[in-house]
């Protein structure tokens, strides 16, 4: 019960905190431009390819439901790191270390309010990816993918939290932050598969959560079922909690 209740007041108050220097109307905006300029910008090269005929007009849905994924990284990395950032420069992180709770409930509460800020950037992209480029949703099982996007939501938190650790060591974390999402555009298959990178740098894109993540969803938009994408799951489940626990 103590550690139930440590993981929920950290959720809270990291929720509290998060509008004492980000005010809920720039937060609004930063949801649903950010959602769609994320987004377009790599929809309409593709289909500037899809008129050159270099690529099929699948392409377009693609690439607009890998960057409805993606964007969630900006959450649950970007703003995870952020956390123990703003803990270094505002002189609380010893405080935290010093306190006789569990860390594990303490950091992990306190991500989780970007793994549901995440999860409601998700749902923007995709009201974007329906409304705006034409995606189908129409084969999607709704609740299977309601429970992609949390889990990889929560497995990336704990990504971030692992990166995080590098504020321990370094002046400012947040490099760290934007060379890693990135990173993560790279090697998830949010834009192109997996598959066409070098055999090598397949290897390291497994060792994201996200890849699986992505491929999930496309899977259960396309009409798979929660039990036809639960090995992905799995694995991504895998990579997450060893993100925590390291």
């Amino acid at each position: 019960m103590s550690l139930l209740r440590i993981f929920f007041r950290s959720a809270v108050f990291s929720f509290k905190a998060q509008f004492g220097w980000l005010y809920p109307p720039m937060w609004v905006t930063m949801k649903l431009v950010f959602s769609l300029s994320a987004m377009a910008f790599f929809v309409f090269v593709g289909q500037f390819l899809i008129t050159t005929g270099n690529a099929p007009t699948s392409l377009v849905a693609y690439i607009a439901i890998g960057n409805s994924m993606f964007v969630l990284s900006w959450n649950t990395v970007f703003s995870v790191i952020n956390i123990t950032s703003h803990d270094k420069w505002d002189g609380t992180l010893p405080l935290l270390l010093a306190t006789p709770a569990h860390r594990l409930p303490l950091f992990v509460g306190r991500a989780m309010i970007h793994v549901f800020d995440g999860m409601l950037t998700v749902a923007i992209s995709f009201f974007y990816a329906v409304f705006l480029f034409g995606v189908n949703f129409g084969n999607a099982d709704i609740l299977a993918l309601m429970l992609v996007v949390f889990l990889t939501a929560f497995t990336m938190a704990g990504f971030g939290l692992l990166i995080g650790g590098l504020s321990f060591y370094f002046r400012n974390p947040l490099v760290f932050a934007n060379i890693f999402t990135f990173v993560l555009l790279i090697f998830c298959g949010v834009n192109f598969p997996v598959q066409d990178l070098p055999q090598l740098l397949q290897i390291i894109s497994y060792i994201f959560p996200l890849t699986y993540g992505i491929d999930a969803g496309r899977r259960t938009i396309a009409g798979a079922t929660l039990t036809e994408v639960a090995p992905l799951l799995g694995q991504m489940l895998i990579t997450g909690f060893i993100s925590i626990i390291l």
